[in-house]
């Protein structure tokens, strides 16, 4: 009789201890500016619309036998490959250079079996306002 009146009242204790949390009448209404609609989040949509880029102008120097040249972009800002792209001339743009944010470029020519036949330097750049120029001077 002893160990069931025990197992009663640790049964009975175990079900009345009912979380803080999972009370009801003592939750605290939570608010926070974090939330999908706020205005903070609206405000940081509002600024990356509004963030500036630059296009700089990339020539090369004409390579024998050469079918294309490409050309690859790399943020050293934040650490990562974010653009690569072909050309048939001796010159083309390269769009969308976060204002402020430093880049590496540096392209290579193929011939027509995809070999590569020259390679250049690699050249740094800052986003920044205003027309730029550069030159990849393939050997």
């Amino acid at each position: 009789m002893k160990k069931f009146m025990t197992s009663l009242a640790t049964v009975a204790l175990l079900t009345s201890a009912v979380p803080a949390f999972a009370q009801e009448g003592q939750q605290t209404p939570v608010t926070t500016a974090t939330t999908p609609y706020s205005s903070s989040n609206e405000l940081s949509k509002a600024s990356a619309e509004q963030e500036e880029f630059q296009d700089i102008e990339v020539r090369f120097n004409h390579v024998p036998n050469v079918d294309r040249y490409k050309w690859v972009r790399y943020n050293i800002t934040d650490g990562y490959e974010d653009a690569g792209g072909t050309s048939y001339s001796t010159s083309t743009k390269i769009y969308s250079l976060r204002i402020g944010k430093l880049y590496r470029i540096h392209a290579y020519a193929l011939d027509q079996n995809n070999n590569v036949i020259a390679v250049s330097n690699a050249v740094e750049v800052r986003g920044e306002r205003g027309e730029t120029v550069i030159f990849l001077n393939l050997k």
